[in-house]
């Protein structure tokens, strides 16, 4: 069963938010973490099995204040038990054949004065 947890604490800075970030992604059990509240002030937490009392705890441990807010229970979305079909649209290929260039003409230097003018 999916939990969603959030815990407010003292997050006024933007390194101080990407610090509860990094705390709260690595617990076991998270599957998704997030900023939310009017000043961003919260971490949402949502996972399976994530211990919400130690969480808080490392969270006030680094962090300086944190107050567990809520815990309550995600429920997932239905899955559809026919899938919808996937229509395909073909556009016509056009094979172009590769075109053998022929071999260039020989090229012919034929000077028509001498280049050295002893001779």
């Amino acid at each position: 069963m999916k939990k969603k947890i959030i815990i407010e604490g003292q997050m006024s800075t933007e390194k101080s938010r990407t610090k509860a970030l990094g705390i709260a992604a690595v617990a076991h059990g998270v599957s998704s973490v997030e900023i939310g509240g009017e000043r961003k002030d919260q971490v949402v937490v949502i996972g399976t099995g994530v211990d919400s009392v130690c969480l808080t705890s490392s969270l006030r441990k680094r962090l300086g204040h944190a107050i567990l807010v809520s815990v309550e229970e995600v429920k997932d979305k239905p899955t559809s038990a026919t899938p919808t079909p996937i229509q395909y649209s073909w556009a016509p290929s056009y094979y172009e054949p590769y075109q053998h260039m022929g071999m260039y003409p020989p090229v012919s230097y034929e000077p028509t004065q001498p280049s050295c003018s002893l001779m």
